[in-house]
């Protein structure tokens, strides 16, 4: 196999390599091997450098920057955070300049941007662990240091899945087998993006339509509603 897999009946690791490009095709390639069918959550998990920031320490990222092509990245967080969260820089190569304060690495940018076209945002985390920082240079990481950084993470990490799986869960349950969904006569593309935003709905909000929604004369009413609804919700970085 070009990327090594390990899987059980829920979840499945797959070791990517370094680099956006390896990222990238260990996603592709995980989500072809697997076929999963709707809206899989996807999680990055790797080391990172920072200016100052103590090694072993664990961040969400609420921005992820491309460093080659200026393109950013904003994963929502529409759950209990468990630890703090940053902005992440991916770069091409190993840098040692810890000018900027933002994690720096390789991969995040690569995942994020495979990912985002299988699943939804929400259900999509990259989670770094420091293993560099100016006291402690890139030079010094080596593979027993980032095993014990990681192992000693990984229970904020399965706080993390715990919550997406139960947040897939709710909107699969809810959103696709909304008793809305069969009050209309829906064309393909209206079901489509009507599933969309019953998806986001349950992902942001958690709870029921009021009789606003309810009470829409048609399809696209309660399409536009549900839009300007969701516009105006806020989530919290």
């Amino acid at each position: 196999m070009p990327f090594t897999l390990y899987a059980n009946a829920e979840r499945v690791v797959v070791i990517s390599g370094i680099g956006k490009a390896a990222m990238a095709g260990a996603v592709a390639y995980a989500m072809a091997w697997f076929r999963v069918e709707r809206l899989p959550v996807l999680v990055n998990l790797g080391i990172a450098g920072h200016c100052h920031a103590e090694l072993g320490t664990l961040f969400l990222a609420h921005k992820v920057i491309d460093h080659e092509t200026d393109r950013c990245f904003y994963p929502q967080l529409p759950f209990d955070v468990p630890c703090a969260t940053h902005s992440i820089k991916t770069v091409g190569k190993p840098c040692s300049d810890y000018a900027e304060d933002v994690l720096v690495e390789m991969e995040a940018a690569g995942f994020y941007e495979i990912a985002v076209k299988c699943s939804s945002s929400e259900l999509i985390q990259v989670i770094k662990i420091i293993s560099d920082n100016t006291a402690s240079p890139i030079t010094a990481i080596n593979e027993s240091t980032v095993a014990v950084s990681i192992t000693s993470q990984l229970s904020v990490v399965d706080a993390v899945l715990k919550q997406l799986i139960s947040m897939r869960k709710q909107t699969l349950m809810g959103g696709l087998q909304h008793p809305i969904l069969a009050k209309y006569r829906l064309t393909v593309s209206s079901s489509l993006k009507l599933t969309a935003l019953l998806q986001r709905w349950y992902l942001l909000k958690g709870t029921e339509f009021d009789g606003v929604a309810a009470n829409a004369g048609n399809a696209k009413e309660l399409i536009r509603w549900l839009e300007t609804q969701l516009d105006e919700t806020a989530f919290y970085l």
